[in-house]
């Protein structure tokens, strides 16, 4: 038994893994309920990956946010990065086609229907509505992803510093600048 107890806890450790039609599944939830930008995809990642899926933690849900703002297209690279985790190479593609196949529909199938739709001034009035509860899961899940990142000092005085930056620097490089500088100072702080 003592020496099946480190195997067993290996296991317990490990996130699940979601099948590929999960994945597809989840990134397709996610492309169908995006109103108002790309951004808007994170509630519905962190959702399905970290709270219902457990397939990653929101440490590695950060790490891929971090990570992914620093390349263009951020949010087709991070839920590839989403995908991958999940499922692998086959996982970030279902996962990506999924998030992207509503976009392309619509504008392949329904572009002119789309555009009458959102015209039409009961529809538009809707789709704010939307969109303010949109926004709501976005700073829930914030809250969220804060509490898990923002656990002391250093990592609060990181993120104040890093959030005074882009505030007051507005160059094209500035937010893979101040996200590089943010991860050399958390490996100074938290390596020593």
């Amino acid at each position: 038994l003592r020496c099946c107890v480190p195997a067993l806890l290996l296991a317990a450790a490990v996130p699940s893994v979601p099948p590929l039609a999960t994945l597809f599944l989840s990134g397709l939830r996610s492309g169908l309920l995006t109103f108002g930008g790309a951004y808007t995809v994170i509630p519905f990642l962190q959702h399905d990956a970290v709270l219902r899926g457990a397939w990653m933690t929101n440490q590695q849900f950060l790490d891929g946010i971090a990570l992914s703002s620093m390349l263009p297209a951020p949010m087709v690279i991070f839920a590839t990065f989403v995908g991958y985790v999940g499922g692998g190479p086959l996982g970030s593609l279902a996962l990506t086609a999924g998030i992207f196949l509503p976009a392309f529909a619509f504008t392949i199938a329904g572009y002119r229907y789309v555009e009458q739709l959102v015209a039409n001034r009961a529809t538009h009035a809707f789709l704010d509505g939307v969109t303010a509860g949109v926004i709501g899961l976005m700073a829930v899940t914030s809250g969220e992803l804060a509490r898990a990142a923002l656990t002391d000092a250093a990592s609060l005085a990181i993120f104040a510093a890093a959030l005074l930056a882009l505030s007051r620097w507005s160059a094209r490089w500035s937010v893979p600048a101040v996200v590089i500088a943010a991860g050399l100072a958390g490996i100074a702080l938290y390596r020593a």
